[in-house]
């Protein structure tokens, strides 16, 4: 449990905001090859990686709000406000609010810029499960995004120490009074590192066409989150037996997924760089 790396003089370094900017970086830095390797320009990548950056961040922020408002009723100033409780940065994002913002807003992109969609989007895809990796390590050094309460003496358990200022450490020793809790954000890591090579290794196989592992990417990532949910803590209010990413989960898998049983079906395995 670090919420801060270091300090340069008094300004306190976060864990989850570095995690996260390495985690676009690696993205952005990843992508820029596989476009070279696919002959489609780097450059437009980064160019598209700075506007997914900043899309994300807002989505994922816009998400947190949407889902948590009684939160802000009284001050909402503290929806932007980066200067809070002595610290810098913004808690409180939603990784599905960044991801369905960030996937939008590049596509948009190249649609105004002319370009074709769905072959950057695929060089996009890998990275993103690398960034998925990254970025829950940072959680789970800030204490955040915590898992369930795990048994006594279970090794898939983490025990969070209560003289640390963590929503995981106050939730396991003050809410549940748990042995530990579920290390949720390394499964999801682990996931993101799975999507990462899955989608790596679609993009070489014979079958693939344009389009082929940004389908997979939210498809797998909708597998990923709504078992991830099952073992999570969520504050916010279910839908039924459902919470609202595992809605958004089952959509996204249902509709995605049958766009590439579709594409097979069809015959339509096109070149990866076609323009679609």
């Amino acid at each position: 449990m670090h919420p801060t790396l270091f300090h340069i003089g008094s300004f306190p370094v976060p864990s989850y905001g570095t995690m996260l900017a390495i985690s676009f970086l690696s993205g952005i830095l990843l992508s820029m090859r596989f476009a070279r390797q696919r002959g489609l320009d780097p450059n437009v990548v980064s160019d598209a990686g700075l506007y997914l950056i900043i899309s994300a961040i807002i989505g994922a922020r816009a998400y947190y709000v949407m889902t948590h408002f009684h939160e802000f009723r009284g001050d909402l100033l503290s929806i932007v406000n980066p200067f809070q409780d002595g610290r810098v940065g913004i808690s409180g994002l939603v990784m599905y609010g960044g991801f369905i913002a960030a996937i939008v807003t590049t596509a948009l992109f190249f649609k105004i810029k002319k370009l074709p969609v769905l072959p950057y989007l695929d060089v996009f895809s890998p990275g993103v499960g690398v960034g998925i990796a990254l970025t829950r390590v940072g959680c789970f050094l800030n204490g955040c995004c915590y898992g369930l309460a795990a048994g006594a003496g279970s090794f898939l358990s983490v025990n969070y120490p209560i003289n640390v200022n963590s929503p995981a450490g106050y939730y396991q020793h003050r809410v549940v009074d748990a042995p530990g809790l579920l290390p949720t954000q390394f499964f999801e890591s682990v996931g993101g590192i799975i999507i990462a090579v899955t989608l790596y290794l679609a993009g070489r196989s014979k079958f693939a066409f344009a389009g082929l592992q940004f389908y997979l990417l939210v498809v797998m990532y909708a597998v990923l989150r709504f078992f991830i949910e099952t073992v999570r803590y969520i504050e916010v209010q279910k839908i039924g037996p459902f919470s609202h990413n595992q809605l958004i989960c089952i959509v996204l898998f249902l509709v995605f997924g049958g766009i590439i049983i579709k594409k097979f079906r069809d015959g339509k395995t096109l070149k990866l760089n076609s323009k679609f």
